[in-house]
């Protein structure tokens, strides 16, 4: 029996005078029924709101490194002429941390039991910010030169004596890979968080289950103080 079954069951016991104070044989089942039903949906839901705030937890955490994955990409795409070999590195380098994290939540959130929405959701993402580097073939060879390499799991590493090598070759040449590369993992981070990206969306559709659960646990509570009738 539902929530909106023990509204009814209530309407009707009202009606029928099943809820008058009198007591009778039959209106002590119905009244231990409807109670035993109201602790049993109580628990039930209880049970959904646990499961739905842990898994608005992990995408608060996948909203937050992919946050961070596209602040340290819209820094590299950033990178100005007048930017010193330096800047670049660090630059570079940040980048990197940010994004190996964006990937490393994705999976842990896809990897995490529970609701499969999520999991595929979380996949997708991790996808989707693997293309970005690596869909480009030019620019993911042009990356490899300057000392970039992307590991089996999408994970990204940089030979920081290869990079320095390559910046006094042709500093040039090494920025404008850099500005490429975090001007395409921008577009894909931003895409991700948009209101109908894969994070975007599946944090509405999850705060949106919780707000429902919420009026269910507040719909239970008022039934309960009514000893259910």
């Amino acid at each position: 029996m539902n929530i909106n079954d023990f509204v009814i069951t209530s309407a009707s016991a009202k009606y029928t005078g099943v809820g008058a104070k009198t007591s009778s044989p039959a209106a002590d089942k119905v009244g231990a029924a409807v109670t035993a039903g109201l602790e049993k949906a109580e628990k039930r839901i209880q049970a959904q709101v646990d499961a739905t705030s842990v898994q608005l937890s992990s995408l608060g955490k996948l909203k937050s490194s992919v946050s961070g994955a596209q602040l340290a990409a819209h820094a590299l795409g950033g990178l100005s002429a007048t930017a010193t070999s330096a800047a670049e590195k660090t630059a570079a380098a940040d980048f990197v941390t940010a994004f190996n994290s964006a990937l490393t939540t994705a999976k842990t959130t896809a990897a995490a039991p529970g609701d499969m929405a999520l999991t595929s959701s979380a996949n997708r993402t991790n996808k989707g910010l693997q293309n970005a580097i690596s869909a480009d073939r030019p620019a993911l060879e042009a990356l490899k030169k300057i000392g970039f390499s992307v590991g089996t799991d999408g994970t990204l590493s940089l030979d920081t004596k290869k990079f320095d090598a390559a910046q006094k070759a042709d500093a040039t040449g090494v920025r404008a890979t850099l500005v490429k590369m975090g001007k395409q993992v921008d577009k894909t981070a931003s895409k991700e968080l948009a209101a109908d990206g894969n994070v975007g969306l599946s944090l509405s559709t999850f705060n949106q289950r919780a707000n429902t659960l919420k009026s269910q646990q507040s719909t239970l509570a008022s039934l309960k103080a009514t000893g259910g009738l």
